[in-house]
């Protein structure tokens, strides 16, 4: 629910409008700063979100308090991670123009971003829900997390700009963060912030019980903070990317960090995963739904062809190198999928038994069939137990 910035907080950011006033984006704002409306807008689990508003301009202030937002102080989080996604939509915005907001500038006092204001632009997993899905979109969102893998592969930029990406994107806390809460709170049934309802109470045996998916699940984990070859999103889910049309823009880039390329394709193929069962679990109108269903898996193929594409740098032979890249997808898929539904952090999307079983059996199955998993195709196949 949005709300105003008053008392403290509004001073705050009146005079970080007039700290920078002299920075392009900022300058509308000098004619209207007792007239400038601040609205606290989304509901971000970590961070302060706030629309600034004048009548000719507007820009976003995303400000990271020291601790996890949702649950409050008593769970500490270094507040650099404001410093981290500046950083990453700078790289972002240099090596694939368009693919986020711009960035206007990180004050480290205040531990606050300003950065373009994409009000035009909706979120991408409530359009998906709402049946609503541009291919263009896909494709463009696909070319240009390729192009930003592609440009800051180990192989592409050299050992030295290499280990000055790696200083700039260090392994942080939300690093370790993604590594509990996508591989190891899911996988541990004792674990108090998992969701073990009773609708698939049924369905935990083919994770809990079967101890491949389990050594499969920390193999990945393995992979995700080891294997370190390029910048990575390291979120991104539908929730983490705005649409307009054919248009895309990602956002939520504090997870950002040189990770396993294979990591941010693999989360969101599952995401579209999501939206297929989510779709196929509708009665009402079912031929509609199927329809859509059918496009997530279009969705899936046009996402690694274009990806493909695009990324182009490898170690060693290129072939191989795609191939594995298809397995450790599948692998991350897997991971993802299951973490959704038995993990702390649910989606909109599986809102059935059905969708959440579906959704159980298909991370299963990647993770069981990741080895032998090398095209997008063979992925879904699995996935989606096509025929």
């Amino acid at each position: 629910m949005a709300c105003k910035a008053d008392g403290k907080d509004r001073k705050i950011f009146i005079d970080l409008l007039k700290k920078y006033s002299q920075t392009d984006q900022i300058k509308p704002f000098n004619s209207y700063t007792d007239e400038v409306e601040l609205t606290f807008i989304g509901d971000g689990n970590l961070n302060d979100v706030i629309r600034a508003k004048c009548p000719s301009h507007s820009v976003i202030f995303k400000r990271a308090p020291p601790y996890i937002k949702c649950l409050g102080p008593e769970y500490p989080l270094d507040p650099s991670r404001g410093q981290i996604e500046y950083q990453a939509l700078c790289v972002f915005s240099d090596l694939a123009p368009g693919s986020v907001p711009r960035p206007y500038f990180y004050d480290e006092e205040a531990k606050t971003m300003c950065m373009e204001d994409e009000s035009s632009y909706q979120d991408y997993r409530k359009q998906l829900i709402g049946g609503t899905c541009s291919l263009g979109a896909v494709e463009k969102l696909a070319r240009e997390i390729g192009q930003v893998h592609n440009r800051t592969h180990v192989s592409h930029v050299g050992e030295h700009s290499f280990q000055q990406l790696k200083q700039k994107f260090p392994n942080t806390e939300l690093v370790s963060l993604t590594e509990q809460f996508i591989f190891t709170k899911p996988f541990d049934k004792s674990d108090s912030t998992n969701r073990l309802s009773e609708d698939i109470s049924c369905s935990l045996p083919q994770i809990y019980d079967n101890p491949r998916v389990l050594e499969a699940a920390n193999f990945m984990k393995g992979i995700f903070l080891n294997k370190k070859e390029c910048l990575v999103h390291g979120d991104l889910h539908t929730g983490s990317i705005m649409v307009n049309g054919d248009e895309t823009k990602m956002i939520d880039l504090e997870f950002a960090y040189m990770g396993p390329p294979a990591f941010d394709l693999g989360v969101l193929l599952a995401n579209y995963i999501f939206s297929y069962y989510g779709h196929m679990s509708i009665p009402e109108d079912n031929d509609r739904h199927r329809k859509f269903a059918q496009l997530m898996i279009e969705a899936c193929k046009l996402t690694v062809r274009s990806y493909l594409e695009e990324m182009t740098s490898s170690v060693g032979e290129k072939q191989q190198y795609q191939e594995n890249l298809m397995t450790e997808m599948a692998g991350f898929a897997g991971c993802e999928l299951i973490r959704r539904v038995v993990g702390a952090a649910p989606v909109e999307d599986l809102h059935s038994t059905y969708s959440r079983q579906d959704a159980l059996g298909a991370g299963t199955r990647l993770l069981l069939g990741k080895d032998n998993i090398s095209s997008v195709d063979k992925l879904l196949v699995i996935a989606l137990m096509l025929v």
